[in-house]
């Protein structure tokens, strides 16, 4: 291997564990991202390192710190909270001036939403309520009808025995009369006979 192939690698090494890093601390802060928020805001949130990965000395006497960037808890261990960094003058100024605004305009909205997710179930409920009245009153207009009908059948049938026994009484009364006819008749002539 070359001069250079060497030292491209262990430059890509370098660069390598620094984008790791980097990588890391991007995943970690989308995992905790809020709605709303976009790339800027999670890079406000990456936790900012003060000096490098190089130990440095801490005394006279030579001693070596065991790290320039102490370890810092993982949001992800439970009972732990990640330290908070304070904004930055930048970020506070835009807050200030759209965020805020944002969540008011965002409160609002949802507070109409609210009151019109809750008018429409209002409507949604008495809309029901007159379905149900509609059917009930349907119901009650079917069961009166069949008690019509049965009482006009009733009626039908009162009218047809009556017109039946109307049409036997004038057979009757017609027979009756057939036989006074006869009857006279026979009078008539035995009178004749008995006269002659």
């Amino acid at each position: 291997m070359t001069k250079g192939v060497v030292a491209c690698k262990k430059r890509w090494y370098k660069i390598n564990k620094a984008v790791a890093q980097f990588a890391d601390c991007y995943d970690q802060a989308s995992r905790n991202i809020r709605s709303g928020s976009n790339a800027d805001d999670i890079k406000d949130q990456l936790p900012t390192q003060s000096g490098g990965s190089k130990r440095t000395k801490v005394s006279a006497t030579g001693a070596y710190s065991s790290s320039s960037n102490p370890e810092t808890p993982l949001a992800d261990e439970p009972g732990v909270d990640s330290p908070v960094r304070p904004q930055g003058s930048k970020k506070s100024k835009r807050r200030g001036k759209g965020k805020a605004q944002m969540f008011e305009n965002f409160s609002e909205r949802k507070s109409s939403v609210v009151k019109k997710l809750s008018l429409m179930e209002d409507i949604k409920n008495v809309r029901e309520k007159e379905l149900m009245e509609r059917e009930k009153e349907r119901e009650e207009e079917k069961e009166h009808r069949a008690k019509m009908m049965a009482i006009k059948e009733k009626e039908i049938q009162i009218q047809a025995a009556m017109k039946e026994q109307e049409l036997q009484t004038q057979r009757y009364i017609k027979e009756m009369e057939i036989k006074a006819k006869e009857r006279k008749m026979i009078c008539k002539y035995l009178m004749l006979t008995r006269l002659q």
